[in-house]
Order: structure tokens, then sequence, then C-alpha cells
């Protein structure tokens, strides 16, 4: 299939993207060339860094609990469990070979 302005016209997201990408083709051969950059607010950025701090410090904890389990001999991992996990990655990689095959 040849695309073309009317096939893009078919489809909003495409078409607009097309338009700016034209625009920005126009504005590149005059040579005033503007860029745009979206830049999140400080207490956005604050709220962003606070909750990776928070997720990677209870995740280290979690981490180094079942670490020292481990070394002392205390950690018994549930058989359900590992064979859940097992059929549960079974069953996606079958699905992407599905899907990658179709």
């Amino acid at each position: 299939m040849k695309v073309n302005e009317t096939t893009l016209s078919a489809v909003p997201n495409v078409a607009s993207k097309a338009a700016q990408g034209a625009e920005q083709k126009e504005v590149a051969a005059k040579g005033t060339v503007k860029d745009k950059v979206s830049v999140t607010t400080p207490q956005q950025q604050a709220a962003i860094d606070g909750a990776s701090a928070s997720i990677a410090s209870t995740r280290s904890a979690r981490v180094q609990e079942i670490v020292s389990a481990v070394r002392s001999g205390q950690y018994y991992p549930s058989p359900q469990q590992i064979a859940q996990k097992l059929v549960s990655e079974a069953e996606v990689e079958a699905r992407l070979r599905a899907m990658l095959a179709s």
C-alpha cells in the first residue's frame, strides 16, 4: 500500500505527526529552528525522586532479609510458589512464541 496524504488523514495521530514533521522541516529550511523541551515541575521531580528512593530502600531491605535467611539456613521457599512461577513463565513464553509464529 502506498502512503500518501489521503491515507495519513484517515489516522489522526499519524496525520498530525506527519504535519508536525513537515512543519519542522519548513522551520529547519528557514534556519529558525526552535527546540521544545518539556520538564517536570520541581514538586513533581521531588515526588518522583522520593518514590524512587522509597522503592529502592524497601527492595534493598527485602533482599538483605532473604540473603541473611539463606546464609543462616532458615530460608525455605514454598514448593508451590516455585512451581507456580515456573508454570507462569512457561505460559508467557508459549504465548510469545505463538504470537511470533503467526
